[in-house]
């Protein structure tokens, strides 16, 4: 039994290595990739500056230069990671890793050119939005012991309820509510199907989300577009006075629309509820282990049906934010996925609020730097033809999938998730 033991460990021990070898390889790749566009994406002297609306030049850099020096970095931390006695450092690394790797593509963009920093942070945060909503509504659920993919319907329903209903009430605030509403709906749905019948969550998910996507395309179509009702407006951007002018940060956090104003609050009320009451405390038991929480009172179905509703109608707050927090008006599928990038910021974040708002910051840059990339046009090395946008826009979902790679394995899971619970 001892030597089977050992066995297994130094099998463990192998495997832990050989991840390592891995993600040490990755790394020296970025790092080779930094040199490159170092050497042939910035010509000697060229500077990247970054610009703020207000203040004006913030920073200039020498491009090649800090191209090097962030090759170099990614190098170090590279040959960093092998050194397994670090131990929790080495994921200050890897973060640091990442930083650095953002910050060494802004550089090669802005090389040669300026970048709005400020305004580009600003549209991080407000793109951010959805993406946390839908991940808070996502913890919900799933700490309560349901998977939940249909995001992604309740923010659509959302969408259309809030877009109609603010113009029949001329209403933006009742937007708003009919949304958070609509969302929720669609939650008690799933909830029904996943808890009283028993339905594999994951084909309930998907059922809403092409039910969500039909009917407001049909809706919309035949009642909504011709009575004129699709079209209500959007929210302006509210400036908090005092705060909106301190430097930099004050157009970034306290000049932006309710929708983004609202995220806030709820993400710090949300990261409260789950964590700090007591009634968190049974829901996040119901998910982990729902036999132990019957047995000491809880009723697992009902907290799971509470957690279900509650996540569908922050992700009706989500949806709404599509149709008259951005565009002000409503169009089909209009979404574009970001309750499936929602789900991956959640495993991003372990199922944790702050993490997933941290991803989803990842996720709202990447989107913001494609829209400022498409007006930059930043060329090829050796080609000197501009990046085509439609290769630009399809940055997001390319990092959702890096970011899902790599979070397999170290994310795990409510316990109980996806698993039906019958009361004995």
């Amino acid at each position: 039994m001892a030597a089977k033991a050992d066995a297994i460990q130094a099998r463990r021990a192998t495997g832990f290595a050989r991840k390592d070898l891995l993600m040490t390889a990755g790394i020296v790749v970025v790092g080779a990739v930094l040199f490159f566009f170092g050497r042939y994406g910035a010509d000697p002297g060229e500077t990247a500056a970054f610009t703020d609306q207000e203040l004006g030049r913030l920073f200039s850099l020498p491009s090649q230069a800090t191209l090097y020096a962030l090759a170099g970095l990614a190098l170090l931390f590279g040959g960093l990671r092998l050194f397994r006695s670090l131990g929790s450092l080495r994921s200050v690394l890897g973060w640091g890793l990442a930083a650095a790797v953002v910050f060494a593509f802004l550089v090669w963009v802005t090389s040669g050119t300026s970048l709005n920093l400020s305004g580009m942070l600003q549209d991080t945060l407000k793109l951010a939005t959805p993406l946390v909503l839908g991940a808070m509504a996502g913890i919900f659920c799933e700490r309560s012991g349901i998977i939940n993919i249909a995001i992604e319907g309740m923010m659509l329903t959302a969408a259309f309820s809030a877009a109609c209903f603010a113009s029949i009430f001329d209403s933006l605030w009742m937007g708003i509510l009919v949304g958070v509403i609509s969302g929720g709906l669609m939650a008690l749905l799933h909830a029904w199907l996943s808890i009283k019948y028993k339905v594999d969550q994951i084909i309930s998910g998907t059922v809403i989300n092409i039910l969500a996507a039909g009917a407001t395309r049909f809706l919309n179509v035949r009642l909504a577009d011709p009575a004129g009702m699709s079209a209500p407006g959007k929210f302006d951007p509210i400036a908090i006075p005092v705060l909106s002018k301190i430097p930099v940060l004050g157009p970034i956090l306290f000049n932006q629309q309710p929708t983004v104003y609202l995220m806030l609050i709820l993400l710090v009320v949300v990261q409260f509820v789950i964590f700090s009451t007591p009634w968190g405390l049974r829901m996040r038991a119901c998910g982990e282990h729902p036999r132990a929480a019957d047995t000491v009172g809880v009723n697992v179905n009902r907290m799971r049906y509470l957690g279900v509703i509650l996540g569908g109608m922050i992700a009706g707050i989500g949806g709404a934010y599509f149709s008259i927090g951005e565009v002000g008006s409503f169009e089909d599928g209009m979404t574009r996925g970001a309750g499936f990038i929602a789900l991956a910021a959640m495993i991003f974040g372990k199922w944790n609020p702050v993490g997933a708002f941290g991803a989803a910051l990842l996720f709202g840059f990447a989107d913001a730097l494609q829209v400022k990339m498409q007006s930059i046009e930043p060329l090829l090395p050796f080609a000197n033809v501009p990046i085509p946008p439609e290769f630009l826009q399809m940055t997001p979902y390319i990092l959702t999938i890096f970011v899902l790679a790599g979070a397999i394995g170290s994310a795990i899971g409510p316990a109980a998730e996806g698993k039906p619970y019958e009361k004995q």
